[in-house]
């Protein structure tokens, strides 16, 4: 089975630690999406269980990886083969100067923007795929609140994929793909 937990406000740390050891020890794959690794550094999860952020699982996409090789990996080739000697502390401060303030600039004003534009869903095929190779994503939990409304975007790009997995909140209210739900009344307690 293949999970990925989105927890991206971190305010149910410990069901996404405990349901997360749960399927682990069961034999799934688990993922678990975060927004910052650093609110959940005091956190252990078990051992097998992949911590990452939605930035990682993006800066995988090959344009990203291409702008951040040329925005930031040749400069800083050139620095180090040109700045030796005497010249080594203004070559870095001037890299330091360069990345932060043009370097930096040019990646949230004018990149982000424009691969959100050409490219709409690729946060969406990043988030899937590692499971992709492995049959496809089974389950879907979406442990906070904060979580609700990138869910809902992953989910309609992958639907123009026909990817539907299970939804839930979280293990107590997922409801196997092969037993049927009980049916409600929608007028219990009403006359």
């Amino acid at each position: 089975m293949q999970v990925l937990f989105l927890a991206l406000g971190a305010s149910r740390k410990r069901a996404v630690l405990d349901e997360s050891a749960e399927l682990r020890a069961s034999g799934a794959q688990v993922i678990v999406v975060v927004d910052k690794k650093k609110s959940w550094l005091n956190q252990e999860f078990a051992p097998g269980v992949v911590v990452t952020t939605l930035k990682e699982l993006e800066a995988r996409h090959l344009p990203r990886r291409m702008e951040h090789a040329l925005l930031y990996r040749v400069p800083r080739a050139t620095v180090r083969a040109v700045g030796r000697g005497p010249l080594r502390g203004r070559a870095r401060r001037g890299l330091k100067a360069y990345e932060r303030g043009l370097a930096a600039k040019l990646h949230r004003k004018v990149f982000v923007p424009a691969h959100r534009r050409l490219w709409p869903d690729a946060q969406a095929r990043m988030v899937l795929a590692p499971f992709v190779a492995r049959g496809g994503l089974d389950l879907l939990v979406v442990s906070d609140a904060l979580s609700v409304p990138r869910a809902v975007r992953l989910l309609d790009a992958w639907a123009t994929d026909g990817i539907k997995p299970r939804v839930c909140y979280g293990l107590d209210y997922d409801v196997p793909s092969g037993t049927q739900q009980a049916r409600t009344a929608t007028t219990q307690g009403q006359r």
